[in-house]
């Protein structure tokens, strides 16, 4: 079987790459910008700074060789060049992943006997596959989007300080992504929460997979840990209102603690950093982190909360399990599907301050559990891995034929 995938950013896709290039099923990998290990820019790019290099290290794909990488680059420097100068983003990643749909030659598509895309980014790959007859598979990165906007109507009316942060989708783009469900082959999502927002707004449940992604448990080394006097939380993400983030803060302030620190790590808008220093001076922020670095910090932590609104999996909450800590997070996570509640973690219903306070507050009451709960958290993220992930696409893929 010869896989063709296209994806014209970065996100998980090079994770999965790799795998289809590990089980021997991968053709050709269609890509923005990538480099591989056995090419000219990779060694070139040893020569840059080192700042440099941590900038595009998140573009090296390791174990996947170069003749099976088709760089079609110009759109998305087009795209980071207007996003730099704060361009609208949902009109840039429009026109740059429409001119790298158009940009895949016919004949690379005829040479495949699977194409897998991702959303957003394969309206047009659809319609082309189904005119030359080959099977197309869409990867979904999230939950449905009109599912979304309902939940942002809902965080705008609870905290109409932060509905900066809620960018409502276009309904072209929304129709255009309705448009890829429902011709794809197959769908593949990565949480229960995502699938049910599909079935929820039409989509035929029997076209749906759920395939959890995986984590590289080895590169998180887990702190060891004893009781003490103080429980330091952290969040992880984008320091927004999707994420949960006025709730948290809304919880945390009501609580209190004075035997407890919360520390917000990802990337902030100084509006929302100036209004949490005002409002909350004694949250700690620490901003965005690069993940070589977040590697190294989750481990100083005791808890992850990440009480998110809308997810198509929360990819942190896996990595905060493999550093070895127990998870507070949501039902619109992939907490549903890899938490057990009590055991190395706790789940809640979305938006529930009360249900958020006491799960905060079960961690500071019975802190002597958290070694427990930390150490079963790793043992639970060491069954995610990208492998496990890499084998369950490969039967998918093998049914579907």
């Amino acid at each position: 079987m010869k896989v063709l995938v296209a994806h014209p950013g970065t996100q998980y896709s090079y994770q999965l790459v790799k795998q289809l290039e590990k089980q021997g099923l991968l053709y050709k990998f269609y890509t923005g910008i990538a480099i591989a290990e056995d090419s000219f820019l990779y060694w070139l790019s040893l020569l840059l700074p080192m700042h440099l290099q941590k900038k595009i290290s998140n573009r090296i794909i390791e174990s996947v060789p170069a003749k099976k990488i088709s760089n079609i680059p110009t759109p998305e420097i087009k795209a980071l060049r207007l996003l730099s100068k704060k361009y609208n983003s949902e009109a840039v990643f429009y026109e740059r992943n429409k001119n790298f749909q158009l940009s895949i030659p016919d004949r690379a598509l005829k040479e495949a006997d699977v194409v897998i895309g991702f959303d957003t980014s394969s309206w047009i790959l659809i319609e082309r596959c189904k005119k030359l007859g080959i099977k197309f598979i869409l990867d979904v990165s999230i939950a449905h989007p009109v599912s979304k906007q309902e939940v942002y109507r809902s965080i705008a009316l609870s905290f109409p300080s932060w509905g900066n942060t809620l960018k409502n989708k276009p309904q072209h783009l929304i129709d255009l992504e309705q448009q890829e469900l429902e011709n794809a082959d197959a769908i593949v999502v990565a949480s229960s929460f995502s699938k049910h927002t599909l079935v929820d707004n039409g989509i035929a449940v029997d076209n749906i997979f759920v395939n959890p992604y995986g984590v590289e448990a080895d590169a998180f080394f887990p702190a060891i840990k004893k009781y003490q006097p103080s429980i330091n939380f952290v969040f992880v993400g984008l320091v927004d209102a999707r994420k949960g983030v006025p709730l948290l803060l809304e919880v945390w302030e009501k609580l209190h603690p004075l035997d407890a620190t919360l520390t917000l790590i990802g990337p902030i808008d100084e509006v929302v950093k100036e209004l949490v220093q005002t409002s909350f001076p004694t949250i700690i922020i620490k901003g965005k982190v690069p993940f070589i670095e977040l590697k190294q910090l989750l481990p100083k932590y005791d808890v992850l909360v990440f009480p998110s609104y809308f997810e198509g999996f929360g990819l942190v909450v896996l990595e905060a399990m493999a550093a070895g800590l127990p998870v507070i997070t949501t039902n619109a996570t992939c907490g549903a599907d890899l938490i057990e509640h009590g055991v190395d973690g706790v789940t809640f219903n979305t938006g529930d301050r009360e249900q958020l306070h006491k799960s905060i507050q079960s961690f500071i009451d019975f802190r002597y559990n958290l070694v427990e709960m930390g150490k079963n958290s790793r043992e639970k993220a060491l069954q995610y891995t990208w492998d496990a992930y890499g084998r369950r696409w490969k039967d998918l893929l093998e049914r579907s034929q």
